[in-house]
Formats: structure tokens, C-alpha cells, sequence
């Protein structure tokens, strides 16, 4: 039986009754948490990639721990640019961190080793991986010698073709993109940030970015403008089936009705 993983991004929770874009974050999110204990509460794990918040409020933290309470899955949260690291570890005192107080943390899934980094850089859009945070990254591949690796962070290490996040990637990727070589079997990346769905490799490396679960962007390839729509929340599906992983992207809801049935005879 496959392992299953659960991946969402960009929630950009506001306090009870705020809007972000005209958008209700928390209607959309909660939708894809019903959508997902209906249809995956025996996944393995569910990962949120960052700006859980739009703003770093408590407030909105608070929001998410209500909504996650009762969810079947176990959760590890992450941070993105939008996030505020001491608000977010008030409400979430039991999420791991390492030793300096990043929310960066390793968890087994079967033979898979998952690596989730801290990519903040209070009080900046973009991301950066510190010496320290590379340090504690460089032991955690040290000590998966041989495993295949699923790293997870907010930021991509890429500029994507995409003018508008050109300045607010991750920053200095060479001493990151150095350590993935050296270990040599990281198998995927999931991101988040962009606000729409975007996948390649980079550096051979294949990556996905979620279009994330409140307000989305078209991917204007040759404007500066970000330009926001209220796309279909989404999450991925990710079945490790050593040695393959499948990733499904799930629509909530789905974007049309449903019109038939395999193996059922069309309706006239």
C-alpha cells in the first residue's frame, strides 16, 4: 500500500469574518479540509507549506487551530513571508523546531525522509536560508544517507519564468542547491508562494508548486503585475509507491458536474 501525503499551500488565514481579495480564506480552507477527511483520512500526513497567515495576526492562527481541530490527519505546519514566526509558535507551542527556534523539522514516511524549512526572512517577500538553518539542513541529509528525500519549503529556489516574483524567491541558493547535490537522491520538491500551479526540475531535481488554497494568480509571463483571481482551491495527493511518487491535484470542488461514468452507457 502506497504512503500517502497530503499537500497544501497558502491558506492566508485573517481573523473571524475577514476577507483577503474579496475571498473568504477560511470557507476555502475548511472546504478543502472536508474534502480531505471525506476523501484521504487514511493519508499518512498533511502538510501547509506556509503564509498560513495573511498578516502574521494571532487571530489568525487562532482561526487554523480551530479549523484543525478534530482534522483526522497529523499536521506539520510551515512558514512563509506572510507568517510571523513568534505569533505562530504562541498558538503552536507542539510544533517541532530545531534548535535555534526555526520551524524546520524531519519526519520519516516509510523509507521516504521529509525535510520541511523555514524560508522566513522577517519582514522581506522574500525567502532566505540562513547559515544556520543550511547547517541544520546539511545533518539532516548527513543522517538520510542512502533514503530518498522529499524537501519542503515556501519559497522556490527558482525565478519560474515569472517577472512578478523575480526579487521575492528564495535568496543565495548556491550553498542549498549545493547540499542537494551532494546527497544526490533528494526526489522532489514541494513549494508554495507563486499562487498557481507550476512544475519542471531544477538542477534535475523535479519540483511542484500548489496553487494554494485562497486567492490565485494568472502566470502572466511577460507582466510585472500580479494579477489575482479566485481560482478553485486545491491540494496535492502524493502516493509514494517506492520507487515512484504520484502526484494527483485535487479541485474543491470539482470545476464542473459530473457527466458520466466509465464503463456506464452515455446518457442521450
Amino acid at each position: 500500500m502506497p504512503a500517502k501525503l497530503i499537500h497544501l499551500t497558502d491558506p492566508h488565514l485573517v481573523g473571524p469574518g475577514g476577507r483577503v481579495h474579496g475571498l473568504d480564506p477560511r470557507a476555502r480552507l475548511k472546504a478543502c479540509f472536508d474534502h480531505i477527511a471525506a476523501n484521504h483520512a487514511d493519508a499518512d500526513l498533511c502538510v501547509i507549506s506556509g503564509d498560513l497567515s495573511d498578516s502574521g495576526q494571532p487571530e489568525s492562527y487562532g482561526v487554523l487551530r480551530d479549523l484543525l481541530d478534530g482534522f483526522p490527519l497529523p499536521v506539520r505546519l510551515m512558514l512563509g513571508n506572510h507568517d510571523a514566526r513568534a505569533a505562530f509558535r504562541a498558538a503552536f507551542p507542539d510544533q517541532p523546531v530545531d534548535p535555534d527556534g526555526f520551524v524546520q523539522s524531519v519526519t520519516d514516511l516509510d523509507a521516504e525522509c521529509l525535510v520541511f524549512l523555514d524560508t522566513l526572512d522577517g519582514g522581506h517577500l522574500h525567502g532566505r536560508l540562513c547559515e544556520r538553518r543550511l547547517a541544520w539542513l546539511s545533518v539532516r541529509l548527513d543522517e538520510a544517507a542512502g533514503r530518498p528525500v522529499s524537501l519542503f519549503l515556501h519559497h522556490p529556489p527558482l525565478v519560474a519564468g515569472l517577472p512578478h516574483f523575480a526579487h521575492i524567491m528564495l535568496v543565495d541558493t548556491a550553498p542549498l542547491m549545493d547540499l542537494l547535490r551532494r546527497h544526490g537522491r533528494v526526489r522532489h520538491l514541494f513549494l508554495g508562494h507563486l499562487h498557481m500551479a507550476v512544475s519542471g526540475t531544477m538542477d534535475g531535481i523535479p519540483f511542484t508548486v500548489g496553487r494554494g488554497t485562497c486567492h490565485q494568480m494568472q502566470p502572466t509571463l511577460d507582466d510585472p503585475r500580479a494579477t489575482f483571481v479566485d481560482g478553485t482551491p486545491s491540494y496535492t495527493v502524493a502516493l509514494y509507491d517506492d520507487p515512484d511518487l504520484i502526484l494527483h491535484e485535487v479541485e474543491v470542488p470539482a470545476r464542473g458536474p459530473v457527466v458520466g461514468l466509465a464503463g456506464q452507457p452515455a446518457q442521450p
